[in-house]
């Protein structure tokens, strides 16, 4: 997997949240995409994780936009008068992560409210949901939860692909070097698969031993490449974020732990068979 490298032709606008306000911008591939700074910091953690997230997913199979790391001069950031305190010229002196625009994606509760059946049938791919609950408690993410699903719909084909968003927070939203391969976090309360997304997956899913037999061969697959590119992926990440040794290191001991990974994938069964 290569890192994208863009640059911006223009800012379209600021689009406001409670979090980081990304913009929406015209790549120098002529494509639109939801670009996110990381207010100076350095290291820039939030930036980073988005970064191994989507190389994550990827190596999961687990539907999600394409992205690239986005150069934004700051005359462009100067020009646009409109901009919150969100977008300071100094904030662009290293590349943002930029996930490509999804045109007419549809909020996750709105779809919810209709008959459920009618529901489930419009999902391509409604084990991603079980996946990226899986993938959630794999990389500690703070942030998804049945209060704030950042999941969105994308169009395809008469129905919808489910689409994770938003991976700012993993690795429980801090340092590196704090990571502690002894524990898992998960609050009942916040679970994806106690939502009412996870609820209707659940429903219609026949969840046996050979269910959760090819989930285990899944997650462990799925482990095994991200271990297999990681480094020639940190190699190119490298190129733009600081990053030190022992972050790498401390990364690597968590995410690729045997007992840790025991442990989230039964603590992944627990949930589904409640």
């Amino acid at each position: 997997m290569v890192l994208n490298y863009i640059h911006t032709l223009s800012i379209q606008r600021e689009i406001k949240t409670d979090g980081h306000s990304p913009l929406l911008i015209i790549g120098s591939d002529f494509e639109l995409y939801v670009a996110k700074n990381d207010k100076g910091k350095s290291p820039a953690f939030s930036l980073l994780n988005e970064c191994f997230a989507a190389f994550f997913l990827h190596h999961w199979d687990i539907c999600t936009p394409e992205f690239a790391l986005i150069a934004i001069d700051k005359q462009l950031i100067l020009a646009k008068e409109d901009l919150s305190v969100n977008h300071k010229p100094f904030y662009y002196d290293v590349p943002c992560f930029g996930s490509k625009f999804i045109e007419n994606a549809i909020d996750i509760n709105s779809f919810l409210v209709s008959e459920k059946k009618k529901a489930y049938n419009k999902l391509n791919n409604p084990l991603d949901v079980f996946h990226i609950t899986l993938f959630d408690t794999w990389v500690e993410n703070d942030d998804r939860k049945p209060t704030n699903y950042n999941l969105v719909l994308e169009p395809k084909t008469n129905k919808f692909n489910i689409v994770p968003i938003d991976n700012a927070f993993i690795f429980s939203t801090q340092s590196y070097e704090h990571l502690d391969p002894q524990y898992i976090a998960v609050s009942v309360n916040d679970h994806l698969l106690v939502s009412d997304l996870g609820f209707l997956i659940k429903k219609y899913t026949t969840i046996n031993e050979d269910f959760i037999n090819n989930q285990r061969d899944y997650f462990y697959l799925c482990i095994n490449r991200c271990q297999q590119n990681f480094d020639a992926f940190v190699k190119e990440i490298r190129g733009y974020y600081l990053i030190d040794e022992n972050s790498i290191n401390k990364l690597k001991e968590f995410l690729f732990n045997k007992e840790r990974n025991n442990n989230v994938f039964n603590e992944y069964v627990y949930r589904l068979k409640q």
